[in-house]
């Protein structure tokens, strides 16, 4: 058995890599229409809005359907279609997902 007295000793050097940074994402629709050539971006809290908005609306109308004098009371939230142009009203639309980094 062979003993080496006269090795260097050998440095191990430890690499501390920094934290990568969490990119944050935001997906939309991106809708422009084929007819005037508007374009407008809706996110998904968007039209969960919208379809809450719609189901209270419908749940007023049954109220009344039943004769309820509360339902008078109830005012009625305003719906606005994502997928008609708000400027020409046109359903001649193109959607695609963007998604942007935040």
């Amino acid at each position: 058995m062979t003993t080496k007295k006269n090795e260097p000793k050998k440095e191990v050097q430890v690499v501390k890599e920094e934290p990568k940074k969490k990119v944050r994402q935001i997906t939309e629709t991106k809708a422009t229409c084929k007819a005037c050539g508007n374009t407008w971006f809706y996110g998904k809290s968007d039209s969960l809005e919208q379809m809450g908005a719609a189901s209270s609306n419908c749940g007023k109308s049954m109220m009344c359907c039943t004769c309820s004098p509360c339902a008078m009371f109830i005012p009625n939230q305003k719906v606005t279609d994502l997928n008609k142009c708000p400027k020409c009203n046109s359903r001649a639309v193109n959607r695609e997902k963007v998604t942007h980094d935040v």
